[in-house]
């Protein structure tokens, strides 16, 4: 098992990106906003909602009862801490980041049909990476699988092999038939914990609703989901206490958890939280740890 410690993503970091940020008009301290209207502010890269008419000069990232924070622009969806917000332009969507040192790139709640990782020895440097997914993760078995077996697209892709540029430019463009989106694109440091043992759990959280009046009619409110996972790890019992301390340094920290690598194991990468960890001192030379990882909408 791996894990993905990102960094930051700020105004310095993001070079460039293909969708522009300009979903709403930018707010004006001088400018009177009826009840209802949207503005954007560029210090915070998020779109607001004025509460009240004739709403003049109240900075609307410090003032709640006047705005109402409605979310990321769209430029800077991909970039916040929840999957459930995306980037979506119509394709190619290309977005260049200078992280510094970073060896892994995840791409989450993606929709296309490819995705391209390029690295560069700093602006307009040589190329010291480049791959292409096709984004198809449809299993086929047989030949009746071959030819009635519905399209399966790969919604993670996560790349643990860039190579450790100091003034590397990050280049991801993810192209298709149509609209293109990106819930969430992770940039960092990729730690190994372990060996995933056996018996891994895993399967979602539903914020949906469910209501059943007194005539017994149920209705349901259809709402995000986010994902869990449950495994068991074998390391050496020499690194143990080298894996306590990373995952005492990731506390309360969304990180990119992959349980196993490969198109089968889509499932067990989740964008989130650790809830609880133990480790099991069983033997002189392996030992066990447990986590429990709770994802983000």
């Amino acid at each position: 098992m791996k894990v993905i410690k990102p960094i930051a993503v700020t105004d310095a970091i993001l070079v460039s990106s293909t969708a522009p940020e300009n979903d709403y008009p930018a707010w004006g301290a001088g400018t009177a906003y009826a009840l209802g209207a949207r503005v954007i502010l560029a210090s915070t890269h998020r779109i607001y909602e004025s509460l009240q008419a004739a709403n003049t000069g109240h900075a609307p990232d410090s003032n709640a009862t006047w705005w109402l924070d409605v979310g990321p622009t769209n430029r800077w969806a991909c970039f916040d801490q929840q999957i459930s917000t995306a980037t979506v332009l119509a394709s190619p969507l290309n977005v260049t980041l200078a992280p510094g040192y970073v060896n892994s790139v995840a791409l989450l709640a993606l929709v296309g049909g490819a995705a391209t990782v390029t690295v560069t020895d700093g602006p307009g440097g040589a190329t010291v990476y480049n791959q292409t997914v096709q984004l198809d993760g449809t299993l086929i078995a047989d030949w009746y699988q071959y030819v009635w077996e519905a399209f399966n697209p790969l919604t993670e892709l996560v790349l643990t092999d860039l190579p450790p540029y100091i003034n590397a430019r990050v280049i991801v463009s993810i192209t298709g038939g149509g609209s293109v989106a990106c819930g969430g694109l992770v940039v960092g440091t990729v730690y190994e914990l372990g060996d995933t043992r056996p018996g891994a759990r895993i399967g979602v959280i539903d914020y949906s609703r469910k209501d059943t009046d007194a005539f017994g009619i149920t209705t349901f409110v259809k709402r995000a989901y986010s994902k869990r996972m449950s495994v068991s790890l074998s390391l050496p019992t020499a690194q143990v206490s080298k894996v306590q301390q990373l995952i005492g340094a990731l506390r309360a920290t969304p990180c990119v958890w992959i349980g196993s690598p490969g198109a089968q194991y889509q499932a067990l990468i989740v964008f989130g939280f650790y809830r609880d960890f133990s480790i099991v001192v069983e033997f002189q030379t392996y030992s066990a740890c447990n986590l429990e990882i709770e994802g983000l909408t």
